[in-house]
């Protein structure tokens, strides 16, 4: 099981209790503008996704590690971060990160402060070599986030994907270990 905590978050693996702030997150079209393809449309269909997150938690080599963001003193649901592996090799594995926050936690800096935290995970337990993460072009404060973590620019997709009849660009971001490591070396360094 996996459980992170920073300052204001505790980032963890979903428990049952998670299905209402989790269906708000699904069901809102709102939270899912971006990603309409992970929106759901009754609670039967969030306790299904809740289900899988569950389900890959119990799993010994996990593919996908889908976690529930909770404000640490409050202990309410804020939202989901997580990655799922893409490629996996000798050097290691290669994953794709997502996250999204419920409308009343957007402009906290919550996400960046539990991508962090998730990115330590991965690179020093989840032998993860590679984290790729991408948004639509539009979603600046998303590509705001990737920027904020150090992540580096791979790829701007033009007339990628439609939202509502209207083509849209996609940029897509990536971190390498090593990156990670050299940038963790700096801060520790800027700390002395």
């Amino acid at each position: 099981m996996i459980r992170l905590e920073t300052d204001r978050l505790i980032i963890r693996d979903h428990e049952y209790e998670d299905l209402e702030g989790l269906h708000q997150l699904l069901s809102s079209d709102e939270n899912t503008y971006f990603i309409s393809d992970l929106r759901t449309h009754s609670m039967d269909e969030s306790r299904e996704n809740l289900f899988e997150a569950m389900k890959h938690a119990k799993l010994d080599n996990r593919l996908k590690v889908f976690l529930a963001i909770e404000e640490k003193a409050t202990g309410n649901y804020v939202g989901d971060i997580g990655y799922t592996i893409s490629e996996q090799a000798t050097e290691g594995a290669v994953a794709e990160m997502g996250y999204f926050v419920l409308k009343s936690f957007w402009g906290k800096g919550y996400v960046t402060e539990a991508a962090k935290s998730v990115l330590d995970f991965a690179f020093t337990k989840g032998g993860i070599i590679k984290i790729e993460t991408g948004c639509n072009k539009a979603n600046v404060t998303s590509e705001n986030i990737m920027i904020k973590l150090g992540m580096v620019k791979e790829a701007h997709l033009v007339k990628h994907s439609a939202i509502d009849g209207i083509l849209y660009d996609r940029v897509c971001y990536r971190l390498l270990k090593s990156e990670w490591e050299q940038m963790k070396d700096r801060s520790c360094d800027l700390r002395k």
